[in-house]
């Protein structure tokens, strides 16, 4: 997440001054839009998949655009979440080619205010939109009744966790994951910093905590985490496997 390099500048500033410095985390820090966005680069991704366009309109009327990656015989259909700066035609390829190893369909959209589609990227979209998402999967798995698994990356697992206390789920994958935004600033900030600094967090970010859903998610759960990944701890990660109270849950 690029905008933590933002907190390091603020942290060299204010260990330049002698009296304390206010910051203020909003969500405009964590979420970045991207244009130019087009659906025909997933065509190059593998000819032997159908790739179809698909549209769904939320509940207040915002239209999403995103795409369908089905194959025969799936053993699943997976809802992907991207990051921060995903876009389906930028940043497709690498889990798209990932996960169809996996003999799964995989549904994407790129979220509100992000490549083609229009309106204000914010959490409380976010959240709206995800459900819409996932209500459509249901429908669009009813005739195979596949089981549906949600993957969610960076910011989109924070997405993915949120529907997870919505919506009867059959499988989580948590990949770069934080606890939730006050622990990720933590412990990003050094200890000496600490005291100079005053953070307030904007009322929208609070309401996306990973920690508080795997303390009541039961359904089979993945967490995966990169050892020397500098944007989002392991350590955030790892606390999240040890407050899990899933029943079958994996931390690689």
């Amino acid at each position: 997440m690029k905008q933590l390099l933002l907190c390091a500048l603020l942290i060299m500033l204010t260990l330049s001054q002698t009296a304390c410095t206010t910051i203020d985390v909003k969500e405009s820090h964590f979420i970045k839009p991207n244009k130019n966005i087009e659906l025909k680069a997933l065509s190059t991704i593998n000819d032997s998949v159908k790739i179809t366009p698909v549209d769904i309109k939320t509940d207040d009327g915002q239209l999403l655009h995103g795409a369908y990656i089905s194959i025969e015989n799936a053993k699943a259909t997976v809802i992907y979440f991207g990051g921060n700066e995903f876009t389906i035609r930028r940043y497709s390829a690498e889990p798209v080619t990932a996960l169809l190893s996996l003999q799964v369909n995989i549904l994407m959209f790129d979220h509100r205010g992000y490549g083609q589609n229009e309106g204000e990227p914010n959490i409380d979209n976010m959240k709206h939109d995800a459900l819409s998402i996932y209500d459509f999967a249901k429908q669009l798995n009813t005739p195979n009744n596949l089981p549906i698994i949600l993957h969610g990356h960076s910011l989109g697992s924070m997405i993915a966790g949120y529907v997870a206390t919505q919506r009867a789920i059959d499988g989580l994958v948590l990949e770069g994951s934080v606890t939730n935004v006050k622990h990720m600033i933590d412990a990003r900030i050094p200890w000496y910093a600490k005291p100079f600094i005053n953070i307030n967090y904007s009322k929208e970010l609070e309401t996306i905590d990973n920690l508080a859903m795997v303390k009541q998610y039961y359904s089979p759960l993945l967490i995966v985490t990169g050892e020397n990944d500098d944007q989002t701890p392991s350590s955030l990660a790892k606390q999240l496997y040890k407050h899990s109270i899933s029943k079958q849950n994996n931390y690689i």
